[in-house]
């Protein structure tokens, strides 16, 4: 059996939400767990606008978009599958990249705002089978295979056209480096952290550093902090979870980083961007870690009103979080105080099967 190390999206056979299109919801439910009372400064955050989330289908998926100012909910329908996704929020632009028969893997545009869908590129007319793409200044840069050779592709969304960037690399999870026009590429298999430095403007490869992470088989995730120069990865075996951290840049690992092991089933992990915190989906809890480094800090975990949380996404300012629920339909909102320790949460009501999430 071998070892599950990235996570991407498993959509399991649903009926289509055709009738979600124009449909008002109620507002949130009036059941709120507040551990803490929460001012309304304590809770300030910019505004979320829109809700995204993916509905997968028998022979494609269905995005639905709840506009959080009047729960209206609009629905546009993907031919075929999300493999992941990525926004720019100024212009109100959710990116997504799809799989359908063949396999085929196109680009697709959506504005939140119009509910327009576009298809401004094929990674398959490009040669490309996609691991992970970003998107910045209104270009794509994607790292994927080309005949079983890693490379990474960059495509402008304004003039279009393609751009060979870089070759010969192990394509994994893209982070934008610190440093102007460099992104890492970061790759976790069963035995080996690879990360490679990609400079985008010089178009080449600046270097590759590999090392053994020993992370036990189980049900594992490896994520890398945003600017890459962090990895952590997850692991759930016997209904335990414990983190390891690595220190890429001196190939260091820290083994069992957290005593106190969480307890239950991992589905989902997210770092925040500013890669001080971690957040992890566990049963029926949002799991929470402060971040320094390789040293991390539990905080109290965030016990949520539906069982069997899923997906989670994070506000733009990191304040709020919302999480999925298999099967339930409704969306957990956790409103964090300024301290992130303190929080109230809420539902969202949001019918249908609900997986992937982001909001604008």
């Amino acid at each position: 059996m071998k070892r599950q190390l990235q996570r991407f999206a498993a959509f399991s056979l649903l009926s289509l939400l055709a009738a979600c299109s124009g449909v008002n919801q109620a507002g949130p439910s009036a059941q709120v767990n507040r551990p803490t009372s929460l001012n309304a400064q304590q809770t300030r955050n910019q505004v979320d606008r829109f809700l995204c989330v993916v509905e997968p289908g028998e022979q494609g998926s269905t995005v639905k978009v709840m506009n959080l100012a009047n729960r209206q909910i609009r629905a546009v329908y993907l031919p075929g599958f999300v493999q992941s996704m990525d926004a720019d929020r100024e212009r109100n632009k959710l990116y997504l990249s799809v799989r359908s028969a063949g396999p085929r893997f196109d680009l697709y545009e959506l504005d939140v705002n119009t509910l327009t869908l576009n298809r401004p590129a094929s990674f398959s007319q490009a040669g490309l089978n996609p691991v992970d793409f970003k998107v910045r200044d209104q270009q794509i840069f994607v790292a994927g295979r080309r005949d079983n050779r890693g490379m990474m592709l960059s495509y402008n969304l304004q003039q279009g056209g393609w751009t060979n960037l870089a070759f010969d690399f192990l394509p994994g999870r893209l982070e934008w480096s610190q440093q102007a026009n460099l992104i890492q590429s970061v790759y976790f298999d069963e035995d080996n952290l690879i990360r490679s430095t990609i400079d985008v403007a010089a178009k080449r490869v600046l270097k590759t550093q590999t090392f053994p992470h020993d992370v036990p088989f189980g049900n594992n995730i490896g994520l890398a902090a945003p600017d890459g120069e962090f990895f952590y990865a997850l692991h759930q075996l016997q209904g335990q979870v414990e983190i390891y951290a690595f220190d890429i840049n001196k190939q260091q690992m820290t083994k069992d980083v957290n005593a106190e092991k969480a307890v239950g089933i991992l589905f989902q992990s997210s770092i925040s961007k500013d890669g001080r915190f971690l957040y992890a989906t566990i049963d029926n809890r949002l799991e929470r870690y402060e971040l320094q480094g390789t040293t991390l800090r539990r905080l109290p975990p965030i016990t949520l009103n539906a069982k069997e949380a899923r997906y989670l996404t994070l506000s733009n300012d990191q304040r709020t979080i919302y999480v999925t629920h298999d099967g339930k339909a409704s969306i957990s909102r956790i409103r964090l105080a300024a301290d992130n320790v303190n929080y109230a949460v809420d539902e969202v009501a949001f019918p249908g099967q609900n997986t992937e999430i982001t909001v604008f």
